[in-house]
Formats: C-alpha cells, sequence, structure tokens
C-alpha cells in the first residue's frame, strides 16, 4: 500500500545535467556539505546535523525549508559513493513529507566535471515555493544556485 498514492499528494520529479566549474572530488566535497547547504540553495533556511557516519559525513539533517504561505521542516538521510561521487538522499519511511535524491559527479577535467541531479518530491499540500523556480523544475533550480555557488566562492 502506497500511502503517497491514496492520498493524492503532489508528486514533482525532475532530473537535469550539468556541467561544472570545478573538479568531480572538489564538487562532490562542497555538495555533500549539508551545513553550507542554505548558503547557496535559497529555498532552504537552515540545515542542522543530526547524526554523522563514523567518518563525521552528515548522515542525518533536519532542514527548514522556505515557502510563500510558511516554512517546510523535514529530515533527509544521506548515503555517499565514493566509488561514484555520488550523494543519495531520501526522508525516513515515516514522514509525511516525501523526498529523493540522487547527485552524481563525473570528472571531465581537473577543471570541469559532470553533475547529474534528480529530485522527486512529494507533499501532504500544495507547494508555492518562496522562489517560483522550483515551481517549474526543482532540479534545475538546484543545479543553478549550486553552479553560480561553485564560481562565486570555489
Amino acid at each position: 500500500m502506497q500511502v503517497a498514492v491514496e492520498l493524492e499528494l503532489p508528486h514533482i520529479t525532475t532530473e537535469v545535467s550539468t556541467v561544472l566549474p570545478a573538479a568531480a572530488a572538489v564538487a562532490f566535497e562542497i555538495f555533500a556539505d549539508a551545513v553550507e547547504i542554505p548558503r547557496w540553495l535559497n529555498v532552504v533556511h537552515s540545515a542542522r546535523v543530526l547524526e554523522r557516519s563514523s567518518d563525521q559525513r552528515a548522515r542525518r539533517v533536519a532542514f527548514l525549508t522556505r515557502l510563500r504561505g510558511g516554512t517546510l521542516g523535514y529530515v533527509l538521510d544521506y548515503d555517499y559513493d565514493l566509488d561514484r561521487t555520488a550523494i543519495r538522499w531520501t526522508t525516513p519511511d515515516e514522514s509525511e513529507t516525501r523526498i529523493a535524491g540522487e547527485a552524481q559527479f563525473v570528472e571531465l577535467s581537473p577543471q570541469a566535471c559532470l553533475l547529474s541531479y534528480r529530485i522527486a518530491i512529494e507533499l501532504p499540500f500544495q507547494a508555492a515555493w518562496a522562489d517560483a523556480s522550483f515551481d517549474g523544475h526543482a532540479a534545475s533550480a538546484v543545479v543553478s544556485q549550486f553552479r553560480e555557488y561553485l564560481r562565486r566562492f570555489a
């Protein structure tokens, strides 16, 4: 039984790939720093690490996201695949808000990599994001903001 289908939650799935101006390992590490996400992703108000793995990577992170009508809080569990320079995240099974995604960084040159980013979002209400670009294509908005952050600070 899938609760999301029974509740008819709005479901958004978007995917995009782009070239980033950084080596894959560098872009991966910057993206993997969950505490820094509010610095480059304008809809995320805050990120707090709840649990870390033995190698000190964020395993479980609580986020507050800005919506036009208020704030959405959710928790993401992270999984890192260092061999593929990929990160996967998902909300816990008991969450009413469902978010899952993956970012993979593929080396193109010492100064560039390909980011493939996919996200699926199911909300128990109709969302009006603080940034209208998230309404149409969330993955493009995330990737665009991360690319700009890399250009300024990496």
